[in-house]
């Protein structure tokens, strides 16, 4: 992957340059407490391809990226809210997901880790008891308290905290019950899935990458990723599949002349996803616009939906970015860096074993490897996996959200709101 290589170095000889450009940033924009972001490493290009807000995989992060993160909340906290001392964690109900629990125990033992009081705090007008008790993966249970509101005030029969932290996208609705509130919430309810779209996000990163791009005298093309939104799509119509199937076919073309001018000896393809949402749900790759008109009932079924049972109507047709990242065992893989404002805090292996290098890892059968270090060897060929590429564009990716934040409360926010 030579073009990560020749980055790296343009990164080392701008270090200071790009140091200037982030502080500038982070200094002007919200940026969200933390994020997650999913990076595609091909032969010729990298850019992230998804971003999340409210990260639920802390639980995947080896050790060291534990105490790594440990540090960076503490630092972001001892900054913006020097008095809080006690800390509620708002989660997901996942009942059945042991997976999702281990994840909520680890970021409860991050926190805890730096002396900060934690609890968690379930907001559910179902939860009609006082307090319940989930099993991690590993075991160990959770215990989780009913979330009450009064005087504007949140608390718990066991808390009542200095801090609300969110690790729940609210795909579907935004709680009534977590808005004006006298205590801080990071991040902001108002920017779950029911709000966010991948087209603006990636429009933010797009720019940003930009301007990166001339900072470093670099091909933005190396690092940007091409993403066109098509509103108002139900692929049960066969209308609107002609309609993305348009979309579809004028993406490749334009990407295949890309790829001529560049010497790329592969065909292009693209991912067709539900324009919100998580999860890796709603997702199809095509390599020709036939494919989107030809679409068969199990395809039509899996772009109907995304997570909470929300109807599909918007969706983003982007680039395909096949990975060039596979284990010794063969399986196919891809990085997932996890942040804190806008630092990297560590991250880990996304493999799966019944997928190729085209397809969607974030998918039934994915496992979770380890992620080693900077400057440590990964697999069987001594790649590096945390390298100084990987580590901007998810910092690109982590202040686009940011700017994604700004936009949605400047336009009010939640649109919908549960009780």
């Amino acid at each position: 992957m030579r073009h990560i290589d020749e980055l790296n170095i343009r990164i080392s000889e701008n270090r200071k340059k790009i140091e200037s450009w982030m502080k500038g940033k982070t200094e002007k924009e919200y940026i969200p407490l933390y994020s997650s972001v999913d990076v595609r490493v091909s032969n010729h290009k990298l850019a992230p391809v998804d971003t999340n807000i409210f990260p639920a995989g802390f639980n995947n992060l080896s050790q060291p990226f534990r105490d790594r993160a440990s540090g960076l909340f503490r630092e972001y906290f001892l900054r913006k809210y020097p008095k809080v001392k006690s800390i509620l964690i708002i989660p997901e109900l996942h009942t059945r997901n042991p997976f999702y629990w281990e994840n909520i125990l680890v970021l409860k033992s991050i926190l805890e880790k730096v002396d900060y009081e934690v609890e968690v705090g379930i907001v559910s007008e179902e939860f009609d008891r006082d307090h319940a008790s989930f099993q991690s993966q590993s075991g160990a249970e959770v215990e989780a308290y009913k979330v009450k509101k009064e005087d504007n005030r949140i608390f718990t029969s066991k808390m009542s905290p200095d801090l609300l932290l969110i690790n729940n996208d609210f795909s579907e609705k935004c709680p009534k019950t977590l808005k004006d509130i006298v205590q801080p919430v990071e991040p902001p309810v108002e920017i779950g899935w029911h709000t966010r779209r991948k087209s603006v996000h990636f429009e933010y990163y797009n720019k940003l990458a930009d301007e990166v791009s001339t900072l470093l005298g670099i091909d933005p093309w190396i690092i940007t990723i091409d993403t066109v939104a098509v509103e108002g799509i139900d692929f049960d119509n066969p209308g609107d599949r002609e309609r993305a199937a348009e979309v579809a076919d004028s993406m490749l073309e334009r990407l295949r002349k890309t790829y001529r001018e560049k010497g790329i000896p592969e065909d292009p393809y693209l991912f067709i996803k539900s324009n919100s949402g998580t999860y890796g749900m709603a997702v199809i790759s095509v390599s020709d616009g036939d494919e989107v008109r030809k679409l068969n009932a199990e395809g039509r079924k899996r772009m109907r939906v995304s997570k909470g049972g929300k109807p599909v109507r918007d969706i983003v047709i982007q680039e395909g970015i096949p990975t060039a990242l596979k284990l010794e065992s063969g399986a196919s893989a891809e990085p997932v860096f996890y942040l804190v404002e806008a630092e990297v805090a560590g991250g880990f292996l996304r493999v799966n074993k019944g997928k190729d290098d085209h397809e969607n890892l974030n998918t039934k059968g994915m496992e979770f490897s380890p992620m080693p270090g900077e400057g440590e060897a990964a697999g069987g060929d001594g790649r590096l996996i945390f390298s100084p590429a990987h580590e901007l564009v998810s910092c690109i990716a982590s202040i686009a959200a940011g700017y994604e934040i700004e936009a949605i409360l400047r336009e009010g926010g939640c649109k919908e709101e549960t009780p």
